[in-house]
């Protein structure tokens, strides 16, 4: 839908489905969350991946799983040696849809610094199933983790 001002043309805004914010106690939330990650797929990579610095006119390498921006700096998320400084054992949850994953990434970062003792990188992607279950699920996104390959031996 298109509104018309001074010979201007604007897309109307479209109106996302919202999440529900969820009011529960700290065992509720965990219950919620552990029956999130019984309905995800679950991917582990079985090769680890570091960040790559991207010189600013270089092709995305076709490796990669992720690109990210800082400022001027460009990096991708490439497979990399085992030995490799930064490397990361990366796995993924690409949630099922009537899920409600809104805390998700707080969550299981502090239980894998308390039950793991180890930190937690995340990269959020966007859903190639892309549906309107989804976007109420987790806004249409699915995550990529990462912890040091070495504390995952």
């Amino acid at each position: 839908m298109k509104e018309e001002r001074r010979g201007v043309v604007a897309a109307a805004a479209i109106t996302a489905p919202e999440i529900a914010a969820v009011s529960e106690s700290p065992e509720q939330m965990n219950q919620r969350l552990c029956g999130v990650i019984a309905r995800a797929r679950f991917t582990v990579l079985p090769e680890p991946h570091a960040w790559q610095p991207l010189a600013r006119s270089a092709p995305l390498p076709a490796s990669a799983i992720a690109v990210v921006r800082d400022g001027e700096s460009w990096a991708a998320l490439v497979p990399t040696a085992t030995d490799a400084a930064g490397a990361y054992r990366i796995f993924a949850f690409h949630f099922a849809e009537g899920t409600n994953a809104s805390g998700f990434v707080a969550w299981l970062a502090r239980l894998m610094r308390s039950e793991a003792g180890t930190g937690a990188m995340v990269v959020c992607g966007y859903d190639a199933r892309a549906t309107a279950g989804l976007w109420q699920t987790s806004f249409g996104l699915f995550d990529y983790w990462g912890c040091p390959w070495a504390a995952t031996r």
